[in-house]
């Protein structure tokens, strides 16, 4: 997007630690300062969730190390000061705890607050057998900073919390024991109700499997100057920015007008994918859409597709390649890959349509799979026109000739590692979609649906940034909105369906929804970080 000014960031660890200091060096905004506004709404937040919490339930705040303990100790402070009944359960020494969490500690203890030390969990478990509950737990213990595996007392208390069975658990910042950076759990992790994160929202909020472990997300302003927002290339996608994308279509245009998009794939057996990919094209408002296949699978496409879909077949003749070169710049954009089978005439197709198109491209399934088996990413460096590529874990492994392991286990990597070596838009599907641009932005889509898990959905989503590639949108743009209007579609389907039930059909029948959603001022379908990100 050209303006980020209703985007959210997204950070790293260290990217929040350097704003944290940046803040104290350069605009004198303390850490107490910053603690206290964590603490505050940390604890707002909390009885908003759940009224009950320190009057139905006592509450269980758990402080380990860092600023994250000092956060749990304001928490405490502040709920004490409500008349709230709270515990504190603290696993440092207070000689271990830098000037502003020793100054909170101290604050509880001139308070009376109940506190106790812990130095191992028998402390705890002794607790629990005679206390009778029920309990809200606030976890403290680890920020994101987390390096290796839990051990020792901590790890010992994450279990204790996590067997406890508390009516709620809302995390600081992060569930203890899921990484910042790459969403791994190390080791084991407190499982939250609720985490609260603090200045910006975390790689590790929306990537899993540490995102399963956060439950709700709110991510709330810690009083950071707002030249803040602007910066970082990391940024979640939100509804309000996105809707500004959507080009207004000239009322008194015609077919012509609104763009011709090619999609080629479709091998024997597999014309469904094209054929899906094509009514998706057909509902983001392109104007023409032709279906390429193989002469073998022709006759069985022709039979599915929509009336309006043209369609024509593909030789392997050095005439049929000639001519096949000389049509290409008829369409404004082309799509590949859908169901086009591993075939030599298929590379063969490929290379010809990077070397000569002049159009945006889109490349998925096998159009990736032909690229990763033949090594033709010289041939996506040397493009001029923007082509996007939409790999899953798999597929992404091939083009970097990796492990799937390797792609999941930091997947950020795996994406500006991609981008470089393709000099493309690089789209990474999964829970948690990542783009990836050569102007080294990353954007993270979290829409996390089960029900998107299903044959055909990756093809509806390719037809659907070449449907808007067609009609002359801008490459990122067109992707970023079209993986947006993709998960929309797929959440209202997932609705009216169910996730267990929902097909790539549902999907495509609820584009036309999708587009209503996006243009209105209501966030309620969407998840709860992107309607609550500026409490």
């Amino acid at each position: 997007m050209k303006s980020h000014k209703e985007s959210m960031r997204v950070t790293t660890s260290q990217e929040m630690r350097e704003i944290d200091h940046i803040a104290e060096e350069e605009y004198g905004i303390s850490p107490d300062m910053l603690m206290e506004n964590a603490g505050r709404s940390a604890s707002q937040i909390l009885l908003e969730n759940y009224p009950g919490a320190g009057t139905d339930t006592e509450i269980l705040v758990f402080a380990g190390s860092g600023n994250n303990a000092g956060d749990a100790f304001v928490v405490a402070r502040r709920l004490i000061g409500l008349g709230k009944r709270v515990r504190v359960f603290y696993i440092e020494p207070a000689t271990h705890y830098r000037p502003s969490v020793e100054k909170n500690f101290q604050i509880l203890k001139k308070l009376g607050a109940r506190m106790t030390a812990l130095d191992q969990v028998a402390s705890i478990e002794a607790f629990l057998s005679q206390a009778s509950g029920p309990f809200t737990v606030v976890d403290g213990l680890l920020g994101t900073g987390l390096k290796g595996n839990l051990e020792g007392l901590y790890a010992d208390v994450v279990e204790v919390i996590n067997r406890m069975k508390a009516r709620e658990v809302m995390s600081l910042d992060i569930p203890t024991g899921v990484s910042g950076d790459t969403g791994e759990i190390h080791g084991n992790a407190v499982q939250a109700t609720l985490t609260v994160s603090f200045g910006f929202p975390k790689f590790g909020h929306f990537l899993p499997p540490g995102a399963a472990k956060r439950g709700h997300l709110i991510n709330v302003d810690i009083s950071l100057p707002y030249r803040f927002r602007m910066e970082g290339d990391t940024f979640l996608l939100l509804r309000a920015p996105l809707s500004t994308l959507l080009i207004e279509r000239d009322r008194y245009g015609h077919k012509n007008s609104f763009g011709h998009t090619l999609l080629i794939g479709g091998a024997p057996g597999r014309v469904g994918a094209i054929e899906m990919a094509s009514r998706a094209c057909h509902r983001m408002g392109t104007g023409l859409v032709t279906c390429a296949t193989w002469k073998e699978s022709f006759e069985m496409l022709t039979q599915k597709l929509a009336s309006e879909t043209m369609a024509v077949s593909l030789g392997s003749t050095e005439a049929d390649y000639v001519m096949y070169r000389q049509t290409l710049p008829t369409y404004s954009s082309i799509v590949m890959g859908p169901g086009l089978g591993l075939r030599p005439e298929g590379r063969r197709l490929l290379d010809e349509l990077l070397t000569h198109y002049r159009g945006p491209v889109v490349l998925d399934a096998d159009a990736l799979n032909l690229i990763a088996e033949h090594d033709l990413h010289d041939l996506l460096v040397a493009r001029r026109a923007p082509t996007v590529l939409t790999p899953h874990p798999g597929e992404m492994a091939r083009l970097l000739g990796i492990s799937k392991a390797e792609v999941t286990r930091d997947v950020i990597k795996s994406l500006r590692a991609a981008v470089e070596k393709t000099h493309a838009i690089v789209l990474l599907k999964g829970a948690a979609t990542l783009i990836g641009t050569p102007d080294g932005r990353i954007f993270l889509n979290h829409y996390p649906n089960d029900g998107m898990a299903t044959a055909g959905s990756g093809d509806v989503l390719a037809g659907m940034i070449g449907g808007l590639l067609g009609q002359k949108m801008e490459a990122a743009d067109a992707t970023l909105l079209g993986v947006y209007l993709h998960s929309l579609a797929g959440g209202i389907a997932a609705e009216t369906k169910g996730h267990r039930s929902m097909t790539a059909q549902d999907i495509i029948e609820n584009i036309s929804h999708a587009f209503k959603e996006i243009k209105t001022d209501r966030d309620s379908k969407l998840p709860l970080e992107c309607r609550a990100h500026l409490l």
